[in-house]
């Protein structure tokens, strides 16, 4: 989506018309500044100047659009000869640029000797100053550099030049670049706040690859690489397409190649310890290699025993082999790793299953699947397709992840893996995922991690006390051996660590008799002794604040809160009133960071505790085992110590969360603030401030995304509602609007990301009033640009096909929805066929499916006056095959699968043309994605009421076990889809089945014979209602028998009831409990669009819905050829205008909507004549 450009000059004027691609009309400007630094890249500059912009502009020309370029120059070998009026007009431009809205374009060049700018709210003062004066800066550079610097605009690139090209240029010529300095050394020891910032596809490293001496100017003449002219202009067209033309830029994930490279460098460094495993290792590898196996390895034991070491050793003794292993087939094996720990955010399940499908190829950014829910049936699908690349994968501390139910019920992973999937997984025993995997049919093969032999120990414990000085005797080994808690390695090595503070060797032996047994005991017993030293507040402190964090804190972070000694410690309960109240007002005064003095005494104290992020200091700073932060969170966090007892937070857990939220408060970092501030907020169920932050535009576009804002609802819903959501996003826009300072495209914008929100918890009326607003602003203000119209359309589209899938049968009535829903996707079709690109041209082709499922629902509800049915189905089958065309031509074979589908369900019910497309798209999706996918799970149903449709009740039972076998597999068995599954096969005609099979019993079905309805339904039209559906307690369903007589059927089950219940619940991903309607419910007024076939345009549609390059990448150079311009049949489009002309609102007021309360439910829209159901039922879950 466009999130920039130039806006309206005012609000009471129209934007003048600016065709993107038609002369003779006013050019849009783009602005573009590149910084260097002043004395220095004087090649780059030259570079920039002679062969970047006029590339650049050329391009901008053929896009109507102009280019502005301005070149800055901060700091200078003589500061004092600086006139810095120039500077001032450049502050002034990208100010007005900001003001109104518009992200400015920035090149910033510079090298590792240079660094990065420091800025006052980055850095101490002192870092700062000192590089002012060794780089002759002055206040405006520093102005304009922090404008370079904004994490909120998208458009910033960072070229980093290497200079270890400096070492050969000769010593009289070095004094012409820059050097280094002792400011420079500090801002490097800091780390590179440039990347910590900024994504990496956004910081660019390139290389000299030749010194050519110097201009007759004494100006240094390099040979840049090619890729430094080459970044810089897929850089700037990609934004300029994105913010100028309506291009699509898919986001950057940070999942990628930083992560993988902390992942390397913790298992690098934990497997250079292990002592002693050489066995378990040769198991693994065994495991791997010798044999094919389809289930995975679980490496078990108690915390603290060595699983994460075994498991890095493993794994890297792998990946440095990895060359020279044979992998059946000529291939090569792919290797991921993941250690849950190792980085912050290594807990979040979502986040490691979509960085294992992209480093297995199996999804690129723009199909990555949304939500945790989709991404685990990704994972699910791809690690059972036979087709996949052969994958070791090792995944450390699975009983570690978020406490999520994916997480809990390990529906990402298959029951039977692929032959060339090996996966190994380390956990405690008493895990929910353990458990989840041990109960399954297929057991995993267990590994359990026995203590070390004595010996081995021995040697380990010998070398921690030789590392400090200590030499233990004969004697005092054996004792300490001779606990049975030392078998766990983690408490041994606390316990040398404990030894090592002893001064007096003939205290040894009674430090090592008085160390307690067992691992929480040993931290508790640490913990007790860090509070009686010197300086305990600090490190307490810091312990506690570490507990407290999202995940880990940075040094700088640490240091600023730790600087508040006075204040640090939450107050005795016997502090007077008055002195409580100083401490709190005191807190939030503005403190020196602790000293280095006192850092340093922490850290020397902690140092066996706690670990960096990474190789060097810049990163985070964490605990080194997760016993630890429990240890703490016991001690200092829980209230109630009673076993059993349901956990009570303490005074002291609210103190140090409300510690970081303060802390966090005024947070200048963008991406700090979202992770941490927000989440101390949760913590300290402070919802009014969370509420205002949610409403904070910088924080919304963070968590915003375009198909599924995840994060952002599960704020929402520890607010309240989506009502409370939908009247505070309102309230936030009509204030966006009343601000004279924001222009009509970036309120229009606000509108359209706001309503994709609401769309996402499933409120689609509201939904509506936004869009409706979205439209007329870019509609009357802003020249209806086609770029932004044809998302528009294309929206309100989806948000009317939603609200035909809220009903549980096809009517008549629900015509006038499905006349806008065909209205706005012809329009959306309409500008798509003229808009060049591969992302349009698959964008045409699932709209046009869309519009072919459209027109078969139009044949259900009985056709109209302007079309009957007949001819609907008749258009939907050309348009069905312009879809099948254009996903051939993409050689999308996952979505021409779909689309095989799409157009069986056009076919003639039961017939065999119907069974041969479903058995097409059937073979084609298991060759793309193997069973395990979703899309097989909606083959198997259709295939199954075909044979049903035919009477072959036998053959449909098959399918029907299938479908809830796999409904099973990649959803798990408490899922409401997979209980509408099983709910089939409890009707009667089945349960006869499986008794003549001798199945019954171990189908697993809990209904006795005398529960079952003697007058139950023969036809498949049951099942379908379980879907979709709301919280009502009686859903009378008219279905027919083989003969299609109309038949009643009686209420629901009470376990469907539930599987109903639940699923609206949890509908779109945002939780909310049921509510009694008082027999007024929209559900219960509402008809549904259910049918006798299952399609991919259901609530589900966008966990595989850009999949198609997972297993055979598209060629770009063959995309970019095929920008297709589809030969329409005219005769067709101008029947389809008939239906769509007609504007029927439902007696509804166009109101500018704006300025309307943006609250209510959408009961009164369902509203339906029941009396005109029909038996057919569209073909969406």
């Amino acid at each position: 989506m466009a999130t920039g450009g130039i806006p309206a000059p005012g609000r009471s004027k129209k934007l003048p018309e600016v065709p993107l691609r038609k002369g003779g009309k006013q050019k849009k400007p783009v602005k573009v500044f590149i910084t260097t630094y002043s004395d220095e890249f004087y090649t780059e500059r030259e570079l920039v100047r002679k062969e970047v912009l006029p590339e650049l502009k050329s391009w901008c020309e053929s896009k109507h659009l102009t280019v502005n370029e301005q070149f800055v120059k901060w700091g200078s070998k003589h500061p004092d000869r600086r006139d810095v009026t120039e500077l001032e007009k450049i502050q002034t431009c990208i100010e007005t640029c900001y003001f109104q809205d518009v992200m400015p374009i920035f090149i910033n060049i510079t090298s590792e000797s240079v660094g990065w700018v420091p800025m006052w709210d980055e850095c101490p003062d002192e870092v700062v100053e000192n590089y002012i004066e060794a780089y002759g800066l002055v206040v405006e550079d520093l102005e304009v550099m922090n404008g370079a610097f904004r994490q909120d605009n998208q458009n910033s690139l960072f070229m980093m030049r290497n200079d270890d090209f400096l070492k050969n240029v000769p010593s009289d010529d070095q004094k012409c670049f820059v050097q280094k300095t002792p400011a420079s050394e500090t801002v490097i020891k800091m780390g590179d706040k440039i990347s910590q910032k900024f994504p990496i596809n956004r910081v660019v490293k390139y290389n000299c690859e030749e010194y050519k001496g110097l201009s007759s100017k004494n100006k240094p003449k390099l040979k840049l690489s090619d890729s430094f002219k080459q970044k810089i202009l897929e850089f700037c067209k990609q934004r300029i397409g994105c913010d100028y033309c309506g291009d699509h830029v898919t986001s950057y994930s940070p999942i990628d190649n930083t992560v993988s490279q902390e992942h390397l460098t913790f298992m690098k460094n934990k497997s250079s310890t292990v002592i002693g495993r050489d066995d378990i290792i040769k198991v693994i590898e065994d495991y791997i290699f010798k044999e094919e196996k389809d289930v995975p390895l679980f490496v078990i034991g108690e915390a603290g025993i060595g699983k994460s070491s075994v498991m890095c050793k493993a794994a890297y003794t792998i990946y440095n082999n990895l060359g020279h292993i044979p992998c059946p087939g000529g291939k090569s094996w792919t290797l991921f790793f993941h250690f849950v720990g190792a980085i912050p955010g290594s807990c979040c399940l979502e986040t490691m299953l979509k960085r294992l499908l992209k480093e297995a190829d199996l999804v690129n950014d723009s199909s990555i699947p949304r939500g945790v829910e989709a991404t685990a049936q990704s994972c699910c699908s791809m690690l059972a397709n036979p087709s996949i690349k052969p994958i070791i994968i090792f995944i450390d501390g699975l009983n570690q992840f978020s406490d999520d139910q994916a997480s809990k019920v390990m529906s990402w992973l298959p029951r039977k893996l692929a032959p060339h999937v090996r996966c190994i997984f380390s956990s405690v025993m008493d895990s929910h995922q353990y458990k989840t995997v041990i109960s399954r049919e297929s057991k995993p093969i267990e590994l359990p991690l026995e203590p070390l032999d004595r010996q081995s120990r021995s040697i380990l414990a010998k070398g921690w006390c030789k590392k400090f000085d200590k030499e233990l005797t004969g004697t005092q080994l054996d004792a300490l051996l001779s606990k049975s808690s030392s078998e766990n390695l983690l408490w041994l090595s606390l316990a040398c660590e404990e030894i090592k503070l002893v001064c007096d060797p003939d205290q040894i032996d009674k430090k090592i008799s008085d160390l307690p047994e067992g691992l929480p005991n040993l931290f508790e017993y640490m913990l007790m002794r860090l509070e009686n030293e010197s300086g305990s507040n600090l490190v307490i402190g810091t312990l506690c604040l570490l507990e407290a964090s999202f995940a880990g804190l940075y040094e700088l972070e640490l240091r600023q809160i730790l600087g508040h000694e006075n204040t640090l410690m939450p107050p005795s309960p016997f502090d007077e009133k008055d002195e409580k109240e100083s401490s709190e007002k005191e807190v939030i005064k503005v403190m020196d960071p602790v000293s280095s003095r006192k850092w340093n005494a922490i850290m020397k104290t902690l140092q066996p505790y706690l670990r960096y992020n990474g190789e060097s200091k810049d990163g985070r700073l964490d605990f080194y085992h997760r016993a630890l932060s429990k240890a703490v969170r016991r001690r200092y966090f829980v209230k109630s110590e009673d076993k059993g007892a349901a956990e009570e937070h303490s005074e002291e857990y609210y103190w140090w969360h409300k510690k970081l939220a303060e802390s966090f408060e005024h947070s200048q970092n963008d991406e700090r603030f979202v992770e941490e501030y927000l989440y101390q907020l949760v913590c300290t169920d402070d919802t009014y401030r969370l509420t205002e932050c949610l409403c904070d535009w910088r924080v919304f576009d963070k968590l915003y995304h375009e198909e599924y804002s995840s994060k952002l609802l599960e704020y929402w819903r520890k607010v309240g509602s989506t009502h409370v959501m939908i009247n505070k996003y309102g309230e936030a826009l009509h204030g966006l609007e009343a601000h004279s300072a924001h222009k009509e495209e970036a309120v229009s914008i606000r509108y359209e990301k706001v309503c994709r929100v609401i769309v996402q918890c499933g409120k689609y009326h509201d939904a509506l009033d936004l869009l409706k607003t979205a439209m007329k602003i870019e509609e009357k203000e802003l020249g209806a640009r086609p770029h932004r119209m044809v998302e528009l359309y294309a929206l309100m589209a989806e948000i009317y096909d939603e609200k035909l899938k809220l009903n549980d049968f096809v009517s008549p009535s629900q015509l006038p929805d499905l006349r806008k829903t065909i209205h706005y996707g012809k329009k959306s079709i309409a500008i798509r066929k003229t808009l060049p690109g591969t992302y349009h041209k698959f964008k045409l082709g699932m709209s046009l499916m869309k519009l072919a499922f459209n027109l078969e629902s139009w044949e259900a509800c009985g056709g109209g006056p302007e079309l009957t049915g007949s001819s609907a189905l008749e258009e939907g089958n050309r348009y069905i095959d312009k879809a099948l065309k254009i996903f051939q031509e993409l050689n999308d074979m996952g979505h021409y699968a779909e689309a095989l589908m799409t157009k069986g369900v056009l076919a003639k019910r039961g017939s065999m043309e119907q069974l041969k497309l479903y058995n097409e798209a059937m073979d084609l999706c298991m060759q793309m994605y193997g069973e395990y996918h979703i899309l097989m799970s909606r083959l198997y149903i259709n295939i199954g009421i075909v044979y049903e449709d035919n009477c072959d009740y036998k053959k449909a039972y098959e399918y029907f076990k299938k479908w809830a076998r796999i409904s099973e597999e990649i959803l798990g068995p408490d899922h409401p889809k997979t209980k509408r599954a099983r709910g089939v096969l409890r009707e009667s005609r089945y349960q006869n089945i499986a008794r003549n099979l001798d199945e019954w019993e171990r189908t697993g079905h809990d209904s006795s014979p005398g529960e079952e309805n003697a007058d139950e339904t023969e036809r498949r039209d049951l099942e379908n209602f379980y879907d979709d559906s709301s919280d009502q307690n009686d859903i009378n369903l008219v279905v027919s028998d083989c003969n299609q007589n109309l038949v009643s059927v009686g209420n629901l089950p009470n376990n469907e009831q539930d599987a109903l219940h639940s699923e609206e619940e949890v509908s779109n991903g945002y939780f909310e409990e049921a509510s009694s309607h008082d027999g007024s419910s929209s559900s219960s007024n509402n008809e549904s669009e259910n049918s006798d076939h299952e399609n991919l345009y259901d609530d589900c549609l966008d966990e595989y819905a850009e999949q198609y390059a997972m297993i055979n990448p598209i060629d770009d150079n063959l995309m970019n050829e095929l920008n297709i311009n589809i030969d329409d049949n005219d005769d067709v489009d101008d029947e389809i205008e008939q239906i769509t002309s007609r504007e029927n609102y439902d007696n509804e007021a166009e109101t500018d909507n704006r300025y309307a309360i943006y609250a209510g439910d959408n009961n009164s829209e369902n509203e339906s004549d029941n009396c005109s159901n029909t038996r057919q039922r569209v073909n969406q879950l």
